[in-house]
Formats: C-alpha cells, structure tokens, sequence
C-alpha cells in the first residue's frame, strides 16, 4: 500500500522489490499483532454489558494502532484478522448456531477495525509511513491524542454500527447510543493502548524503550484500574437495575394479589347474602352484586349455580321460565346437550344477564373442568378456581377462569356432610385477558408479564399483556423472576421479565464514565509523555544532584559516626576521672582530709560540666538531623519542680541566691511533655538564672494555666531572676548556638547551646519558650506546653530507705558479681566502687569468649548479677546478652549494662535483647550501687 502511494504503480520494479524485501519481517510481526489484538479484544469482553455491542475500553483497537505506527501499515491487515476473530469466538461460544447475519458482521466489523488502525497512522505520520514518533513536546503529544482518539476512532464505529443496520441486528432508534460506546470504547482503547504499545513498537527505539518503565507501566496500570473501575460501575448499575427492576415487580405482584383479594371478598358477600336469607330471588341477587360488578375489573360475572335433582329438573325449570327467563332450559357441555346423571348444579343467576345469558343453564358437573373446582370446592368448604378453559358464553379466544364458593343447608364439618348438604354456590367468571389487562395496566412500560397456571403437570398459560409461549420466559432477556401466586386452591405464577433497558434516573452511567475516562486517559498519558521527553534533556542535571545527594549522605553519616565514636572516646577517660574521684569521695575506711575533700569535688565539678558539654554538642547535633525521640505523657507540673529543685538547690546557696518558688500548684495540673526533657529544660532556666544574676539575687518561678479563645488550653511556667538582664541586641542573638551573648567573662562555665536546645524541645513537644528581658533588671524566661488535667492517684505506701554509698546495706550473704570489661582502668573503678558493699565477691572477665566460659563452667559459682560493657574486643557485649537471656541457666541473671556508647538507638537495643539497667560512663557510683542494692536484695 505504502509503494502504491508512492509511485502510482503497480509494475513498478523498485516498489515490487521493496514488498519482497520486506515480506520476512512482516510475517513474524504480523502473527505477533494478531495474537495481542485478538488477546486483547477478548479481554475486552469482560466488559461488554449484556445485551450490548461494545467494550466501554476496548483496550485491542490501541494495540493495533500501535502496531501499525511502529510495525508499518501491513499490520492493518492482522488487526483486521484479529477484530474477525474477536467477534466470531463471542458469537460462537453462545447458545445455539450462529446466525447467517452474525458471520456477514464479523466480516465487517474486521474491515472497520483495519481501516480505523491504517486511517489513524495516515492522520499522524502522514505519507511516509515508516517516519519516527518521538512525542516529546506538548503540542505534539496533543495533536497525536486528537488525531488517534476522537478522529480515528470514528471509522470503526460507524462501519460496524452501520453493518448491524443493515443485517437488522440492530433497532433504529438504538444506533445512537450504539455508535457513540463504540466510538467512546476505542477512543479510549486507543488513548491507554497506543502510548503503551509504542513503547515496544516505537522509533526511535533507544527513546521509546527507555519509556517501557516511566510511560508503559503507569498505563498498564492505568489500563487495569480503568477495566476495573468500568466493571464495578456497570456492577452498580446492574445491581441498580436489579433493585428497580424487583421493586417494580413487587408492586405489580402486590397490585394482583390484591385485586385477586377483591374477587374472594366478593364471592364471600354473595355467600353472606344466602347466609342471612332463605330464598334469594333474581332482583335481590342482581342488587347484591351490583357493587361488585361496578368495582372490580376484568370480571365477566358473577352467579348462583343451584343444585338441582334429575326429578325435580322439570318443575324448577317451570319456576325459573316463570319468573323471568322464559327461554331457561339446562344443558351439559358446549353442545348444550340434555342434562344427564341425578344431581345437576345448575346456573340460576348471573349478572350482568346481557352479556352472560347463553349460560342460564349450564350444569357445572357436566364439564370435568368446572365439576373438579366445584366437587372440591364443596368438600373443602372454600373458593377453588377451575383450570382455563373457554366459557360458554366466550365470543372470543380468550381464557377464562370461575371460582367457586359452595352454600351449605346448616354448617357441615366433614367433606361427606358438606357434598350432602349442598345447596349449590356462587361464583365469579373472569376472562383472564380482560382480567389481567385491567390489572396489570399501570406496570412499567420495560416491564413484561403473563400468568400461567402451574397447578396441573402442564403449565397452561391463562393470559396477560405479554406473550410467553410454553409458559415460560423468552430466551435471551436481561432480568426475569417467576412470582408464586397461591389463588383459590390454585398454584398460579406470575412471570415477569424486561423487554428493554431499565430507565435509569441518572442516564447511562458506564457513557458518563467513559467521559471521565477519556479525560483521564488524555491527561495522563499527555503528562507522561512530555515527562519523559523532559528527562531526556535533564538527565545530566539528574545525575549530578544524585551525586551531590550521595556526598551529602555520607557526611551526615560520617558526622553521626564522628559524634558517636567522639562520646565514647571522651567518656571512657572520665570514667577514670570521674569514677575514682567518687570512691575517695565516698571512702570510709581512708577518708580523705577536709582540705582534699574539697579538691576532689573541684575535680568532680569539673568533669561533670565537661559530660554536660559532650551531652549538649550530641543533642545539639541530633536536633539538627532530627532523630530526637520523646516520649510525651501526662506529668504533673509539681512533681517537675519538685525534682528539679533539688538539683539547682546547692548552686543557689552556693552563689547567695533565694529561690521563690509558687505558693501553690494545684496538684491536677499538668503538661504534655516527656518527663526527661522536661526537667532538662527546667534545669537549664534556673541554672542560667542563678548563673547570670547579681549576687544575693532572686528567682522566682511562677505557673500559670493560660485558656486562648480559639484552641487547647496551655500551661505557662515563668522563671524570673534580678540579675543583669539583656539589651535588645542581646536579645536578638539570644537563640543562637554557641553565642554567649559576651558574658564569657562573667559566668566562665557554659557552651552557649542550652537555651538553643531547651527552645526546639519545647517545640518538639508541641509548646514553646520565650523571652522577655530589660538590660540592668533582669529577664523572664517562659516555658508554655499544652496543658492537661490529672486525674488524682492514692498515695503510695512509703517505701524502705534504701541504703546510699554513704550508709552501706545491712550485713548479707556473699553474692558474686561478673563484670565483662576490657579496659582495666575502668574495671578498677568499678572494684573501688564495689568495695562500698563488702558482702559483693566480684569476677571479671574482658572478653565475651571468657565471660560465657565462667558462666558455663561455674567454678566460682554462678554470679547473681553481671555488669557488661558493650564494646569487647572479640564481640559486641549485646550478643553476649543475647546468649545469657537464651539459655535456661543463666536467662533469670539480671544484666546491667556499662557502655560509653549514649546514643539513643544503642540504648534501645540494649534494652531489646534484655538488659534490666543501662548506665552510660562515667558511671554515677551511687546510681551503680543502688542498682546493685535493687538487683541484690537479701537472700
């Protein structure tokens, strides 16, 4: 085609050599776009509402134009092939033969489906057929989507719609609805399946290959949400469908139940008439059922059949010419034969006569018909209806029914006393399509109905204003439902079914989705295509920040290494430091002199601050990378300042301060903070209160529960001092790290970064701090955090003093203690600390191997307690831990850890694998022998 186009020849020898140089790579191509078309059309048919044409997404007519736009415009021909087999195996794989017609349109439906792809490909890549499509730029990507979709797609459409025209498998009135989800359908298919194909098919190959990822997958998935989503739409609306359609047949079957209810009540007023009266004469019946007549619909009429003995034919035959029906002669049958046989039940009245005066007369036991509803009717004592027959007085072919009610002489009990005493009954006749049409007149206009009676082994159809041959439902409709219906002894059923679309107050809602769809569709793929296109000329761009993203990772990973490995490495010496200070501090047995006493709290001073800088650069530093982890709960407001008073106290009295603490604080106030944090922050405010005020200065802490007129109530506590005070340039620079604003001389001891630190966990916390200050009077620093109200606990029972590192423990048993430590002078301190509770033997161990070898062997015994460093030189002290918790011996052994690691994350481990204390160097020796007092109680 593309040679024809060319040079407008067929003899042509270039072009002739061209096709047969071309004819290997089409084979192999062209199998492979028949078998996606057709795969995929099939698909498709999931979606294809019953009773309809057309997929909503009909995913193959994409894949085709994608075929043909990568693969050249000979694939139109197995795209063709492909719609052929599509629509053969949907009609094939139903009930029955395939219609002649069915054959003819899956023929033209196949040349709609190529002519659409080889259309589509001449709109978008013009003569040259073999041109690239390389859709990077908006208006390009624009011009494809208009030219594929909403042009293209119009072939198929109407050549398909306009074949089921023509073979008449399509109504007139259904070819708009039908041309426009065909064309949505493709329109569709062709917006998701054609990007998604090119990424296979497509030139330049390097280009559309790449967009197999970034292009081809989010419309597959695309695909596969829209098949979805399409789905459960048309599962709504044929639910909806459902719903309407039974709510409708429940009100058809409530309106004939209770027309059928009218006809009972009025065979039971005619009864009552000859209840109450011993002769019923014809005016007196006629009046009786007057009102019925001009009530009800469809009945033909109501009477009073008499029974009559053989011997007594003549005389009551006399009686009735006598008064008013001269021309009264009973008859059997049709033929109006002779009565036969000794009992006659014979029609004495019927109104309305006009109509219904050829029945005069009839005997009821002379057709099996009426005789069987009669004959059970008298010995069941209630109204039974006859199978449909034609009546005596019918003009026409319809059906009619009569119901019987028998009279009795007195009030019989059993079926032989009720046959015996018999004096006839009343009935009512109905032409059941008459009937039936009156009844059934306001049904929906979709909706379609007969009645037949089941009663018999052969269902017998007694009428109704839809015809259903056999007594069944027509083969082929969208809904149906057979309704039981139990009338006068009969087994009745009323089949109803749709014979068009169920309205739908909200239109088509699959057409309405397939608009969203397609705007969808359009928007998506336009965004990925001019995507993909841009990343092509930003790539380098791309790879250079991912390179200077690496660099920034690895810094931040080397600085949280350097800050770690900085802790420990500065810890461990003041473990020594630190450590010893305390046991000579603490040494009962060579107390120190008061001169030296005094010395060596000046070292522990010293060491302390020095832990308080490493402990501030480390929060400094976790703040800023954000791993800072709280844990905020309700804590009282009072037990905060309580236990920070304790800690500032000293400094205080030391620098001649007076601490003015609040009067009183309600002891249900409360703030949602974590409790550590909390008492840092608390402590960093007074401290620096004391520390830059005047001497003999005073500080005072104020609280204060604030409720704002929008938003949760807060609690603010204020800590005020007299001291120096800040000017407002001060204070402008007060927040930053590691400024001290000049007052380096004044107050030696500080970094600059408690107040940076004190303020962002504060925000953590979802609280804030303040400042207000005036040069020469003093400052207000105030703390403010959502509040809340405690709920008042008993107090607790008042627990034992437990001894202090200055008033040892009572005398107790011997009890070993392990201590895994590889620097020996930590060990040492340890061993000094330990000397405070001479009933501790200690064992030590450096390595894990060696500590898991005394454990196992036992020669000293099993230790009650082990205290563990964490970084040994054959293993991490956590496996160590790890193993004590696993074996059954030793897994009750309470482990304190003793590690110079304080980073967060190590703690928590820690705890994980099992540790009952982590105390971080350098160790605090009354904090390391309460826990041995804890862990060790008396045996």
């Amino acid at each position: 085609m593309v040679c024809l186009q060319h040079h407008k020849s067929w003899h042509s020898t270039s072009c002739a050599m061209r096709l047969l140089t071309s004819m290997p790579a089409v084979w192999p191509h062209g199998l492979l776009t028949w078998l996606i078309y057709t795969t995929a059309g099939l698909a498709a048919l999931w979606l294809v509402p019953p009773g309809g044409f057309a997929s909503p997404l009909y995913l193959a007519a994409g894949l085709g134009l994608g075929a043909v736009l990568g693969w050249g415009r000979w694939m139109a021909v197995p795209v063709g092939l492909g719609a052929v087999t599509v629509v053969l195996s949907l009609h094939l794989s139903g009930p029955g033969p395939m219609p002649p017609a069915m054959w003819v349109q899956a023929l033209i439906s196949g040349l709609g489906a190529g002519l659409q792809a080889w259309v589509g490909s001449k709109l978008i890549l013009g003569q040259d057929g073999r041109a690239g499509l390389e859709l990077d730029r908006p208006r390009r990507v624009v011009r494809f989507m208009a030219l594929a979709g909403p042009v293209a797609s119009v072939v198929n459409a109407t050549v398909s719609v306009a074949g089921l025209l023509a073979l008449g498998l399509l109504p007139l009135d259904g070819a708009v609805s039908a041309w426009l989800k065909w064309w949505g359908g493709d329109l569709l298919g062709v917006l998701v399946g054609a990007p998604l194909m090119l990424t296979f098919t497509g030139r330049p190959t390097a280009l559309w290959r790449a967009r197999r990822v970034t292009v081809g997958l989010p419309m597959a998935l695309a695909t596969v949400l829209l098949s979805l989503s399409i789905h459960q739409v048309q599962t709504w609306e044929a639910r909806r469908n459902r719903d309407l359609f039974e709510h409708d047949v429940t009100a058809t079957v409530h309106t004939l139940r209770q027309q059928l209810g009218d006809y009972l009540d009025a065979l039971e007023s005619l009864r009552s008439v000859y209840a109450a009266s011993d002769l019923v004469e014809a005016d007196e019946f006629r009046r009786a059922s007057r009102y019925w007549l001009s009530g009800l619909t469809g009945v033909h009429g109501m009477g009073w059949a008499e029974r009559v003995w053989a011997r007594d034919l003549l005389v009551f035959e006399g009686h009735m010419r006598a008064n008013g029906v001269p021309d009264y002669r009973a008859f059997d049958g049709v033929a109006r034969e002779p009565p036969s046989g000794d009992e006659l039940v014979l029609l004495r009245f019927i109104e309305p006569q006009e109509r219904n005066r050829a029945a005069l007369g009839f005997n009821v036991l002379s057709r099996p018909v009426t005789r069987e509803a009669f004959e059970r009717a008298r010995r069941e004592d209630r109204p039974i209806a006859t199978r449909g027959f034609r009546l005596a007085q019918e003009t026409g072919s319809q059906q009619g029914v009569v119901i019987y009610l028998p009279i009795y002489d007195g009030q019989p009990f059993t079926p032989q006393a009720r046959v015996q005493s018999t004096l006839g009954g009343v009935f009512i006749t109905m032409r059941m399509e008459d009937a039936l049409g009156n009844i059934l007149r306001n049904r929906p206009g979709y909706l379609s109905a007969c009645l037949v009676d089941r009663t018999a082994a052969v269902v017998q159809v007694l009428g109704g204003p839809s015809a259903c041959p056999g007594g069944v439902v027509p083969a082929g409709v969208l809904l149906s439902e057979v309704v039981p219906i139990d009338f006068a002894g009969a087994q009745w059923a009323l089949l109803t079914w749709t014979n068009e679309p169920v309205p739908l107050a909200e239109g088509q809602s699959a057409w309405l989705f397939a608009v969203g769809g397609v705007a969808f569709a359009a928007a998506l793929g336009t965004l990925l295509l001019v995507m993909t296109g841009h990343t092509r000329r930003v790539q380098a761009a791309m790879e250079e920040a991912r390179a200077q993203r690496a660099a920034a990772e690895s810094a931040s990973q080397a600085k949280s290494a350097f800050l770690s490995r900085m802790s420990h490495e500065l810890r461990t010496p003041l473990n020594a430091v630190l450590g010893f200070a305390q046991v000579m501090e603490i040494d009962q047995t060579n107390p120190l002199p008061p001169s030296q006493v005094a010395r060596v709290q000046q070292i522990q001073q010293a060491g302390w601050h020095l832990l308080d800088m490493i402990d501030d650069v480390l929060d400094i530093s976790r703040l800023d990378a954000g791993t800072v982890r709280l844990d905020t709960r309700p804590q009282s407001v009072r037990e905060a300042l309580t236990a920070v008073a304790g800690l500032v106290e000293t400094q205080a009295r030391q620098r001649r301060i007076t601490l003015v603490w609040p009067d009183r604080v309600p002891m249900h106030w409360g703030v949602q903070a974590d409790p550590t944090r909390l008492r840092q922050i608390l402590t960093n405010l007074l401290t620096n209160a004391i520390k830059y005020n005047r001497p003999g200065g005073e500080v005072k802490v104020a609280v204060q529960r604030q409720q704002p007129a929008q938003g949760a109530s807060r609690l603010e506590i204020a800590v005020s001092d007299n001291g120096l005070g800040m000017s407002e340039a001060q204070q402008a620079q007060l927040f930053q790290p590691f400024n001290r604003l000049g007052r380096e001389s004044l107050v030696p001891d500080g970094t600059g970064i408690g107040l940076v630190i004190s303020r962002h966990l504060a925000q953590l916390m979802g609280g804030e701090l303040r400042a207000r200050s005036e040069e020469g009077k003093g400052s207000t620093f105030t703390l403010s955090l959502p509040a809340v109200v405690l709920t008042p606990e008993a107090p607790p029972p008042p627990a034992a003093t437990a001894p202090t590192a200055s008033s040892p423990a009572a005398p107790r048993p011997s009890r070993m203690v392990l201590l895994v430590e590889d620097n020996a002078t930590n060990t040492e301190v340890i061993r000094a600390a330990l000397r405070a509770r001479p009933w501790v033997q200690l064992q030590t161990a450096t390595t894990v191997q060696g500590a898991i070898q005394q454990l196992h062997e036992g020669r000293e015994g099993t230790p009650a307690l082990i205290l563990l460093d964490i970084n040994l030189p054959d293993a991490s002290g956590l496996e160590m831990l790890k193993q004590v918790r696993l074996n059954p011996d030793t897994a009750s052994i309470p482990v304190v850890v003793i590690s110079a690691d304080a980073m967060p994350e190590q703690i928590d481990a820690a705890f994980a694998a099992g540790a009952s204390c982590y105390l971080t160097k350098p160790v605090q020796v009354p904090a390391l022998l309460q826990q041995v007092d804890e862990l060790l109680p008396p045996a």
